[in-house]
């Protein structure tokens, strides 16, 4: 499966959020579930985007950007997991933060071990700026919900497709990698996070 029909298949998996932000009726349930649904294709569409404008990359370079965006996504957990309201969310948001803090870790260690840059970490210009873009559109989603007392019924979509992104780019990268070092810590991370994924599945069909 390439990473196109990938997404598709997070895309088509993905269900639309249930909830409004105001109880007043029909057409304002469509309008948020239509925000909601314009939220998820632009994190796809990023990615995806992302994804194709790497594909003649090195590994070195795709796993700098795992590095950043595995570290964006921490950020935003840690900004947002203590106004939670639900005990099993705040439990899925504190171990996935506890798997990107390990991941990044050995990801920046191992970026120093093995690359020449003088910053082993940055990014090219064009591929910082579409992370930056993505985690941003995060960030203004959840703040949103936060302020509209609906954090928990946003929270779980949202970073459930985070979750599934970083799966599409692990995968990507251990396709394309055949370092010893690399595939192990992708491999770890990958398992980890697809443990996270089905928490996520199974909080959100309660």
């Amino acid at each position: 499966m390439d990473n196109f029909e990938y997404l598709n298949q997070i895309s088509q998996s993905n269900r639309p959020v249930k909830h409004s932000f105001k109880q007043s009726g029909p057409k304002t349930s469509l309008i948020v579930k239509l925000c909601a649904a314009g939220i998820v294709l632009f994190f796809l569409l990023m990615a995806l985007g992302s994804m194709l404008g790497n594909l003649g990359g090195k590994s070195n370079d795709l796993t700098k950007q795992l590095y950043t965006r595995t570290a964006n996504l921490n950020t935003t957990l840690n900004t947002y997991n203590r106004s939670l309201k639900s005990s099993q969310l705040r439990a899925i948001g504190v171990s996935l933060s506890a798997i990107l803090t390990n991941a990044s870790n050995q990801l920046s260690g191992y970026l120093s071990a093995n690359s020449k840059d003088k910053d082993v970490l940055a990014l090219d210009e064009k591929t910082s700026a579409s992370e930056t873009a993505l985690i941003e559109e995060l960030n203004t989603s959840l703040t949103n919900a936060q302020l509209n007392g609906v954090l928990d019924r946003y929270y779980d979509n949202l970073i459930g497709l985070q979750v599934s992104l970083l799966l599409s780019q692990t995968s990507q990268l251990l396709a394309r990698t055949k370092d010893a070092n690399l595939i192990s810590i992708l491999t770890n991370f990958h398992t980890s996070l697809e443990t996270i994924h089905q928490s996520i599945e199974a909080y959100s069909s309660n």
